[in-house]
């Protein structure tokens, strides 16, 4: 137990470092986060079953965002890097005062919540039965205990992210997602349906105990001690108010994107049963590459993006975005296109068990392509954000969320009735022109749509936000991005060619055969990818290769044209 806290302890300062070890716990948490979904399929099928499920989950989601202080913990890791600089014991004041704060309120708002459950749900979800929207209600009532913990572990994860100890914030979600498979593996039988979601009350509980357990360690606390002889105190404090004043944007930006998602889930419920899931699936498995990759630098970067600004280093502060998107890129590009590729050997691999059918296959992995089409944006998404609340800059994510939150319904509703008929290119495309219930791939591709919107519309807005506040304008690498977009349909065409090759030598009907056959063409694929970088004298390519090998004898050690010196160069 001792060398298991020591190790969640551990510093890890370097960028690349805190990056590799986010990355490598990120996918060890979308492996388990697949098997979850794997064991959801097989058990329930595209289905019912799943779509109550997913729709459950909808109004403690939405909790968890407009928790002011766990939903905007963004904004508490500049303020906190600024108190640690002046007392470390005001430092520790913030954060157990934030606790408190948001103690208080979360336990108000779940009690609204609780009240208020079963027409908000009625409201999400128009097309449910009676008897659909009763179970939703039920589950739903369980899982509203989450955000409780998942708020707490948001704010303590400030303090873990600011010390640098990214082992424990990686090994979180982890823990997350090992109590919801324990909920479907003995929850489900003993409680049936509701035992889902005592797993993901336990996955939350387990989530906040890592991350609390590491900052205790670190001197912060959850305590009555940090209550204030006077309540007025908590918002006489002018770091708690700033932190507020930080966190309400965000908390809107993020309602925003929280309501798009509610319009999503209301529109399947229209739509033919299982088209929630459908949905859902897919995106879980488009946020794999997107949550490894893209969430894990995004994270490492931030507090460097922060501590750039506070010492109004207009020069550090691009080349480190610079880096973030160029490595972000660089992972996720081949990703995307072996994703567009390997669709359904992907899905079927992940998901291809028990009640879920073919039909579901297809549906999904139809869903997937779309998704992964705009996996790059999803991720610089991601990263973008972190470099506004860097700058303290809370409110232009804020419009750009509300527009795209109007882009994305509009989307979603006009595909969805454009595949709902026969015969048009669209679904011929995607390949589902025969299936009945096609209109359900139109979710996905709203979404989609908005999202390319919202990285658009975020990086636009942050190159006049940054030449304004530093006063100077710096360029993004074009040339060295355009490697990696070339490289990168190289990947994807010789995955294909393979797939196309192989596809009658290997009889396609079991796990292990898809398995096999996906595995191949991805493999070629990647070494396509690394082929061609090289060929065209990629500096990443280099750069991450020295990197990944010194990392292998020790972390914290990096080439140091790649530690900053060439960020944001071509």
């Amino acid at each position: 137990m001792h060398r298991i806290h020591s190790l969640l302890s551990r510093e890890i300062s370097n960028i690349h470092a805190a990056a590799l070890i986010l990355g490598a716990a990120g996918f060890l948490s979308k492996i388990l986060g697949v098997l979850r979904d794997r064991l959801l399929a097989a058990h329930f099928g595209a289905g019912k079953e799943l779509d109550i499920y997913y729709a459950a989950f909808q109004i403690p989601d939405f909790m968890s965002v407009i928790f002011l202080l766990g939903a905007g913990s963004a904004a508490i890791l500049p303020v906190l890097q600024e108190r640690m600089q002046k007392s470390p014991r005001e430092a520790r004041l913030l954060i157990g005062r934030l606790s408190l704060l948001f103690v208080f309120a979360a336990i108000i708002l779940i009690g609204l919540a609780l009240f208020f459950l079963r027409p908000l749900l009625h409201f999400m979800v128009p097309g449910f039965s009676g008897e659909d929207l009763d179970r939703a209600v039920k589950i739903s009532r369980i899982i509203l205990l989450s955000p409780l913990f998942l708020g707490l572990s948001s704010i303590f994860s400030s303090v873990v992210q600011s010390f640098h100890r990214f082992f424990a914030y990686a090994a979180a979600p982890i823990a997350y997602n090992l109590g919801i498979i324990a909920g479907i593996l003995f929850f489900v039988p003993r409680f049936g349906f509701a035992g889902l979601g005592f797993g993901v009350v336990l996955g939350a509980i387990l989530h906040f105990s890592i991350q609390f357990a590491t900052a205790r360690k670190l001197g912060f606390s959850l305590s009555l001690e940090y209550f204030p002889a006077d309540i007025r105190l908590w918002f006489k404090d002018s770091d708690i108010r700033r932190v507020i004043m930080l966190s309400l944007p965000r908390v809107a930006a993020l309602s925003f994107s929280q309501i798009t998602v509610f319009f999503i889930v209301a529109l399947g419920s229209l739509l033919s049963a299982g088209s929630i899931a459908v949905f859902n699936l897919a995106y879980n498995l488009y946020f794999v590459p997107v949550g490894i990759f893209g969430l894990s630098y995004s994270v490492a970067l931030f507090p460097r993006l922060s501590l750039s600004y506070v010492r109004r280093d207009g020069k550090i502060f691009f080349e480190e975005l610079y880096l973030g998107i160029r490595t972000i890129l660089f992972w996720v590009m081949p990703s995307a296109a072996l994703f567009i590729v390997l669709r359904a050997h992907i899905v079927r691999v992940a998901f291809g068990a028990g009640l879920f059918s073919w039909e579901d296959t297809r549906l999904t992995a139809a869903s997937l392509a779309i998704f992964a089409a705009v996996m790059g944006a999803g991720s610089l998404n991601m990263l973008l954000i972190r470099a506004f609340y860097a700058l303290e800059k809370t409110a232009m994510p804020l419009v750009v969320d509300a527009l795209t939150l109007a882009v994305s319904l509009i989307s979603a509703y006009s595909i969805t009735n454009i595949l709902k008929r026969d015969g048009n290119m669209l679904r011929e495309l995607l390949r589902i022109a025969d299936l009945p219930h096609g209109e359900a791939v139109g979710l996905a591709a709203g979404f989609a749509v908005g999202i390319v919107f919202n990285v658009v519309m975020l990086y636009a807005a942050l190159l006049f936000a940054g030449k304004k506040e530093f006063r100077a304008a710096y360029g993004l690498p074009y040339i060295a991005i355009f490697k990696i977009i070339a490289a990168s349909v190289a990947a994807g065409i010789v995955a294909y060619l393979v797939l196309q090759g192989f596809a009658e030598t290997i009889e396609l009907r079991g796990f292990l055969s898809v398995f096999l056959h996906g595995s191949l063409a991805g493999v070629c694929g990647i070494i396509a990818y690394g082929v061609t970088l090289y060929a065209m004298g990629s500096e990443d390519l280099l750069n991450v290769t020295k990197s990944l090998q010194k990392k292998l004898l020790r972390f914290g050690v990096l080439p140091k044209s790649w530690d900053g010196e060439t960020a944001g160069k071509v």
